[in-house]
């Protein structure tokens, strides 16, 4: 794990998560499903194996998780001088990932990027999965292949399929 501090990757990763937002409404059902799960689930290591296991099945070495709300610029950058943007990698272990999670950003530890958000996404370089938190109902989307939801489910069984 490691927190990005390259401005380029950072606009990269930001603009890649608002239009994987933005496309979510127009997303063919028929090719991708929306599982939810609680969004405080975040800070667990059993989230963090389904990290792991949609990183594998992606074909991806790399996934990021950024915070969206509180304003990633306006307010972390503004108050500690750093994004909201951590680099998680297939082989990391689950103390490196709560602990990045957990860190203190700059003299207030409950400013942590794993704490201090009404809005999180979590998503590869492939961008064939795309993983969005929410505070404001406790929910959590994770958009997948619609070929991957057993094997999904199977690896993480607290989430379940999204019923419109």
């Amino acid at each position: 794990m490691r927190w990005i501090t390259e401005e380029n990757v950072f606009a990269s990763v930001l603009s890649e998560t608002n239009e994987a937002i933005r496309i979510d409404a127009r997303i063919d059902l028929r090719k991708k499903n929306r599982l939810v799960f609680d969004s405080w689930e975040l800070c667990t290591d059993v989230f963090l194996g389904l990290l792991q296991g949609l990183m594998r099945l992606s074909g991806d070495g790399i996934a990021y998780y950024i915070v969206l709300n509180p304003d990633p610029v306006q307010y972390f950058v503004k108050e500690f001088n750093r994004y909201p943007l951590l680099e998680i990698r297939v082989d990391d272990s689950c103390e490196a990932y709560l602990a990045a999670l957990n860190e203190d950003p700059g003299g207030s530890p409950a400013d942590a990027v794993g704490i201090n958000w009404t809005e999180y996404a979590l998503l590869p370089r492939s961008m064939k999965w795309f993983v969005r938190g929410l505070r404001d109902n406790d929910d959590g989307e994770l958009w997948i292949p619609r070929e991957w939801t057993q094997a999904v489910m199977d690896l993480y069984p607290y989430a379940s399929e999204f019923e419109r």
